[in-house]
């Protein structure tokens, strides 16, 4: 059991001590798949059958109890608690409890494929909208689903019909949100001039019919896509139509640079100034912002970067988790944050 002593946490300790081990256990209590984005088999340490985890959050005069873990009928299904009752939604802890996190691997989220981009946006969007884990979550097991309908039963056309329907009422639904949270973020003033505002550009067809078009006209153009693409996404085995195949970049506002031609350091201060301007919107917007795991957040800025973000988490109304092997470049942070030291899964103040 631990109780932070500040709402801004240092944790350091040598490489493989857990600390990135804690920032996901957080993780894990926010719907979604948590930081790793592993299935559910692969969460229990090992030897262990179960896993679980719970916290106690305090905001102003309210108090909740959440936890997260195994089923305790089934080790491949996931329950979330509250307040020691089994809620059938993961939204209901979404209007509690969201987190946006950075972690060393993110660095190539712009140099790799699609889907790691897909989930960062959809962790920022949740903590705005917390059923959209609902949303796509229906949206992809519709998706597997006529995959493999059309592999094994192709002439099922009603049930295939019916999937495309679901299909397109989870991606419509899911799109809209991901674009409102676009326009909200790209209409947010930077908090820091060091971290210059950055644009969000969704890259996302459904998207862009839904700036012209009502939500049911979309649906029906969604449905007529996948009716004529059933041949060719039999012979591919994948779906070409959906809110699976949207992507986003980042620009910078000023000079209009995007994240693929920037640098490392360029790459990382716009994450980061992403996920600052983010928190402010959602405190603004919901008033609590969601808690911030960044995990090694230095490294690739330079000296003038890092005392910035240091800064700049000093200010910001949110708990904030950051690691490091070494205290030594988060010192600017003393008297804001708890400094506490990590080894074999043990914490120890610092």
């Amino acid at each position: 059991m631990w109780e932070p002593s500040a709402s801004i946490t240092v944790l350091t300790g040598e490489n493989g001590s857990g600390k990135t081990n804690l920032l996901e256990a957080v993780s894990l209590l926010a719907p979604g798949r948590g930081l790793r984005g592993v299935s559910i088999q692969m969460l229990p340490r090992q030897g262990a059958e179960r896993w679980g985890i719970a916290a106690t959050l305090s905001e102003a005069l309210d108090e909740y109890r959440i936890g997260t873990g195994s089923d305790p009928a089934s080790n491949a299904r996931r329950v979330f608690m509250l307040d020691g009752e089994k809620i059938r939604s993961q939204a209901e802890i979404g209007n509690i409890f969201s987190c946006v996190w950075l972690t060393p691997q993110m660095d190539r989220l712009f140099l790799e494929g699609a889907s790691g981009r897909r989930r960062f946006l959809d962790r920022l969007v949740m903590a705005l909208t917390p059923d959209h884990a609902k949303q796509i979550a229906a949206h992809d097991r519709s998706v597997s689903s006529r995959n493999r309908l059309l592999s094994e039963r192709p002439n099922e056309s009603g049930w295939i019909a019916s999937l495309e329907d679901s299909i397109a009422r989870h991606a419509v639904a899911a799109t809209a949100a991901r674009f409102t949270l676009t326009e909200h973020m790209n209409g947010h003033p930077s908090e820091n001039k060091e971290f210059p505002r950055t644009l969000i550009h969704l890259n996302c067809p459904i998207a862009t019919r839904l700036q012209n078009s009502p939500a049911l006209s979309v649906e029906d153009w969604l449905r007529g896509e996948l009716a004529k693409s059933r041949d060719q996404d039999r012979q591919k085995g994948s779906t070409s139509a959906g809110a699976h195949r949207a992507d986003f970049s980042l620009s910078d506002a000023e000079t209009g640079r995007s994240a693929e031609i920037s640098s490392s350091g360029q790459q990382k201060a716009m994450l980061l100034g992403t996920v600052l301007s983010h928190a402010h919107l959602i405190k603004e917007a919901r008033g609590s912002a969601p808690a911030i795991l960044l995990d090694e957040p230095l490294v690739h800025l330079d000296e003038r970067r890092r005392d910035a973000l240091l800064e700049s988490i000093a200010h910001v109304e949110s708990p904030v988790l950051l690691t490091g092997t070494d205290p030594q470049p988060f010192e600017r942070l003393r008297g804001h944050a708890g400094f506490v030291s990590v080894a074999s899964g043990t914490l120890k103040p610092h």
